[in-house]
């Protein structure tokens, strides 16, 4: 009789076995009324079974439309009956995100809150965190759940990132420094330290630490540092990065954050603690209330939210046409709103994706890239051209302002989350804003500089020299195709560098007691051929003898301004000269000293340009220009001096870049 029992009951199980195979087998195919059928009669036979249910919501799930609610049950029974399961939790997760809106959003959160108090380190679960609402109620409750798991390094870290989001930096760092002593440090927890550290104002850490992320960039598998970089970064960075290949992320990122230095004088970055400031400001006001609503996800709800803003581009353009452009001609008012509202639907289909991927509303994404707007303007479209809107408060709509060396550049923003450009200027500022960064740091000192280029000893370079005004500065040249590293020199006085010819962007900062004065601007660094005719930049010092290149260098004023009652001592380098026959070279050199006068200036004076001629030769293909200018030969004025040399031999001229000077 015993046996006959066992025999029964193992022919249940087997049948039941059976239908668990049948029904996975019948999904996998993608015959789900087939498998519909064997899940449920699997659950009839075994209620209790969490794996019966967890088969089932599986099933439900594949069911087009009608399926992810009784899936949701499912995967809640499941869960019920093995609490220590995090699999049906993860696919509750998977129902939420799938239904979108406000309670697809509860759904999924609830559920990973679940999940993290189970498995810390469940595969994709703690970056699905990131797509759900958050505040600090749930960055606590987070914090709570990984905290039943000890001294788990992952619990740890995610810890860690939860007190860093609620602004506890001295709490992070205690939490990763456990986390390190129980599992070898990553990319991501030198930056998680690093953040950390500029929260718990140990700033001094936080740059230590991140540069030890930097030095093993080209360990980082997670992408960390592209993670926290991506926001701030230009099309054509994204673009070097996408295009790094190994062993070239560390140079990469070193130039990333070297090019965004707003104090050269300093040894510090103090844009990076800037930006770990932005990042918890804008994670504190600009989160995503709603980041499963539909509109980041689907073109459809984009579409329809277009439409919304023509009506307004189009009411806008009926009451105000001045708003939307120059002309205020009503018919080219509704032609310029129809165009932008195309041209606005396509760059809200790209910065929807931005948004949804930073967690963070258009004014999120302008601050973190260019901090606190100089202005900004509640219900107003466009402070360039002010149109008062009928609204109540900035959450309706607000407008943003900076000043940049550029121009100013407008930002408008809809419904507190979205951006709203009523014009095409407004719409490129717009595009500019996300692909450009700035600091905020104050730079109030005006400063005065000039550079001078030569072709240097070392074959292939050129020698760039720049003198400011103050009591100290430093220069650097940044390679804008990123193949080389960052070219700096600093001190006192004459600055010096050498670097292949090429596109570059400059940086030049001046320290005057106490006072920064910050230049930024693009440059292309020559090249001086050995053969092709050249000139080196002009050089005037007040001086009475004739001087070399170091002592014209160094006697040439900052502000180009000379007494009138002392001699000037030019020197220039002319390169690429012929040799005739007996090796000598022969050239013409012109010098041309050109008032600059206003127009009225010029109809009222007589003034004519000063000229000094003279024919030279020498032994090599490269001279050293030298000549000494009595002063009593050019009287007081502004003058535009330039330099014109012909080559006798070949009769080949070249003209050296101007330079506009000023004797009194």
């Amino acid at each position: 009789m015993t046996a006959l029992l066992l025999a029964v009951l193992l022919a249940q199980g087997l049948n039941q076995d059976s239908l668990s195979v049948r029904a996975e087998s019948s999904l996998a195919a993608g015959d789900v009324e087939t498998a519909l059928k064997l899940a449920k009669k699997l659950v009839e036979r075994r209620p209790s079974d969490p794996q019966a249910h967890f088969l089932l919501g599986r099933v439900h799930y594949n069911r087009r439309i009608i399926g992810r609610w009784p899936a949701l049950e499912e995967f809640k029974k499941a869960a019920r009956l093995a609490p220590n399961d995090p699999a049906p939790l993860y696919w509750q997760t998977k129902v939420g995100f799938y239904l979108r809106s406000d309670d697809g959003d509860r759904i999924a959160r609830d559920a990973l809150l679940q999940l993290f108090a189970v498995a810390p380190d469940y595969p994709d679960a703690w970056s699905r965190f990131h797509d759900v609402y958050q505040d600090a109620s749930i960055w606590r409750q987070a914090e709570r759940a990984l905290a039943r798991h000890g001294d788990d390094p992952t619990a740890l870290e995610h810890r860690a990132e939860l007190w860093i989001a609620l602004a506890d930096g001295r709490r992070a760092d205690s939490l990763l420094a456990i986390a390190v002593a129980r599992r070898a440090p990553t990319v991501k927890t030198y930056l998680l330290r690093s953040e950390a550290s500029f929260l718990a104002a140990n700033a001094r850490a936080g740059y230590a630490w991140h540069d030890s992320a930097v030095a093993h960039a080209d360990e980082d598998a997670s992408e960390a540092l592209w993670d926290e970089a991506w926001s701030i970064a230009s099309p054509a960075e994204a673009a070097r990065y996408a295009a790094a290949g190994p062993g070239e992320l560390h140079g990469f990122f070193e130039r990333f954050w070297n090019g965004r230095d707003p104090n050269l004088l300093t040894p510090e970055n103090e844009r990076l603690a800037e930006h770990y400031a932005r990042r918890s400001e804008a994670r504190r006001m600009y989160r995503l209330l709603q980041p499963q609503r539909s509109i980041y996800h689907s073109p459809g709800a984009r579409a329809l939210d277009a439409y919304e803003k023509r009506l307004v581009l189009k009411k806008i353009a009926a009451e105000a046409p001045g708003a939307t452009g120059a002309s205020s001609d009503p018919f080219a008012a509704k032609a310029r709103a129809a165009a932008l509202a195309w041209h606005a639907t396509i760059f809200d289909d790209t910065a929807s994706a931005v948004a949804f991927r930073a967690g963070l509303t258009a004014e999120g994404l302008v601050f973190l890239r260019h901090g606190r707007p100089d202005r900004q303007a509640s219900c107003i479209t466009d402070l360039l051209r002010p149109y008062a809107l009928d609204c109540n408060s900035f959450l309706t709509q607000e407008t943003w302002l900076y000043f940049t060396p550029q121009g100013p550049m407008s930002v408008g923003f809809w419904w507190n989350e979205y951006f709203m450009p009523t014009s095409e200027e407004q719409l490129q500022s717009t595009r500019i804003a996300l692909h450009t960064d700035r600091t905020s740091l104050p730079a109030p000192l005006v400063a005065h500089a000039w550079s001078a280029l030569f072709r240097s000893a070392e074959l292939g370079l050129t020698d760039v020299y720049y003198r400011t005004n103050g009591d100290s500065a430093a220069a650097v040249l940044w390679d804008t195709a990123g193949q080389i590293q960052p070219i700096r020199a600093s001190g006192p006085g004459l600055l010096l560098l050498s670097v292949p010819p090429g596109l570059y962007r400059l940086g030049v900062d001046v320290d005057s007691a106490g006072k920064l004065g910050r230049w930024r601007s693009e440059v292309r660094i020559p090249h001086f051929s050995q053969v092709e005719l050249g000139l080196s930049s002009l050089v005037l010092a007040p001086s009475a003898v004739l001087l070399d290149r170091e002592a014209a260098l160094r006697g040439m004023p900052v502000d180009l301004e000379y007494p009138a009652a002392a001699p000037l001592a030019s020197y220039v380098e002319i390169y690429g000269l012929t040799a005739d026959r007996d090796g000598r070279s022969h050239y013409h050199v012109r010098y041309a000293f050109a008032p600059v006068q206003s127009l009225v200036g010029k109809l009222l004076s007589n003034a004519r340009s000063v000229v000094f001629e003279f024919d030279r030769e020498t032994e090599s293909s490269m001279s050293h220009e030298k000549l000494v200018i009595e002063p009593d030969r050019v009287p007081a004025g502004r003058y535009r001096v330039t330099v014109v040399v012909t080559d006798l031999v070949r009769n080949v001229k070249s003209e050296s870049a101007t330079l506009d000077i000023v004797i009194r």
